[in-house]
């Protein structure tokens, strides 16, 4: 479509998350950490240690994570 624009997924790790505020971080390899709050996971609830993908949104107060999902874990 003309004029649409297609925002690249990450993967990344949530590094900390308070989930009486559902504010936190996700740790990318090789870049700065990425904010992370209840707008930008959909409304779940992350935990420490999740692997996640999602989208980048530049904010005034930053770089947030949108669309954030959680990558489900595959037994071996």
């Amino acid at each position: 479509m003309q004029g649409e624009v297609v925002l690249k997924v990450f993967r990344g790790t949530v590094k900390s998350y308070d989930r009486k505020t559902g504010k936190g971080w996700i740790a990318l390899e090789g870049e700065d950490d990425v904010q992370v709050d209840l707008f930008g996971s959909r409304g779940i609830w992350l935990a420490v240690g999740q692997q996640v993908e999602f989208r980048m949104i530049h904010r005034p107060c930053g770089v947030y994570a949108l669309d954030a999902t959680v990558v489900p874990h595959v037994l071996e």
